[in-house]
């Protein structure tokens, strides 16, 4: 892993209908996803966050993947296949982007 790529974590965001019924079956998938994530990389540590506001009936979900080391371009790649599927309440694309630690101060 090059220096702009170390520590990388992989950020990945969509839109889950607001009903109770599509966030329930969303979180369901989501966490059996990320179970089956960590057979593959032990040491993943993935989590799920929220925007608090609803917008056109739809709340945008971040899920954020990390590891220690951070991910390489091929894990990002296999951890993005595994997961694009999912969930299927999702309405549109799978954004997703990924972020490294800034270097240490002096070194930009």
């Amino acid at each position: 892993m090059d220096d702009d790529t170390r520590d990388a974590e992989l950020y990945v965001y969509y839109r889950v209908p607001a009903t109770a019924s599509a966030q329930a079956q969303a979180q369901a998938e989501i966490q059996a996803a990320h179970a089956a994530l960590r057979k593959s990389w032990p040491a993943l540590a993935s989590r799920c966050l929220q925007r608090p506001e609803i917008r056109d009936g739809m709340r945008t979900w971040m899920e954020i993947h990390h590891q220690p080391g951070g991910l390489d371009a091929a894990t990002i790649a296999n951890i993005c296949a595994m997961l694009s599927p999912w969930p299927s309440a999702r309405v549109g694309p799978r954004h997703t982007e990924i972020f490294a630690t800034l270097p240490t101060s002096g070194a930009l």
